[in-house]
């Protein structure tokens, strides 16, 4: 059983899921929160050691690197296919996400990244010509609005 969270476990991972707390921004953390950098530093370990931060990423912008598309994809295949369907789309650089689905129409959801709409329209023709895909249904993303 994992013990509960105190306020400052919840913004320190507040902080850390917004980039800060990472690094050498602990101190701008410790700063902002009212505590010493050695307090964040001994949570912080606490919380990786409970598994609860498992890692840290790099927060990229993928447009800078020439991807103006973002694209979710969803797929409807027999279950019998899912698991072959998943390894060859592993193999497909574009992809980025892929999730099963227990509900709705769909069976499985892929998050993609293309550098243009031709790179969209040949993964799309690919997935379609894969055995027991049944159909293909294709989500262009705009902007994003998340709460801060």
């Amino acid at each position: 059983m994992t013990d509960k969270m105190d306020n400052l476990d919840k913004k320190i991972l507040k902080s850390m899921f917004s980039g800060e707390g990472v690094g050498a921004k602990m101190t701008e953390l410790a700063n902002e929160l009212s505590v010493s950098r050695s307090t964040i530093n001994l949570r912080v370990g606490k919380l990786q050691s409970k598994g609860i931060v498992t890692g840290y990423k790099p927060e990229i912008d993928w447009e800078k690197l020439g991807y103006d598309l973002i694209t979710y994809i969803g797929l409807v295949c027999p279950d019998e296919a899912v698991g072959g369907l998943i390894q060859a789309l592993k193999k497909e650089e574009s992809i980025y996400e892929i999730r099963e689905i227990t509900t709705g129409t769909f069976d499985l959801l892929i998050k993609c990244r293309f550098r243009g709409y031709s790179e969209m329209k040949k993964l799309h023709k690919s997935i379609m010509g894969v055995e027991g895909v049944r159909d293909a249904d294709i989500w262009l993303l705009g902007p994003s609005y998340t709460e801060e």
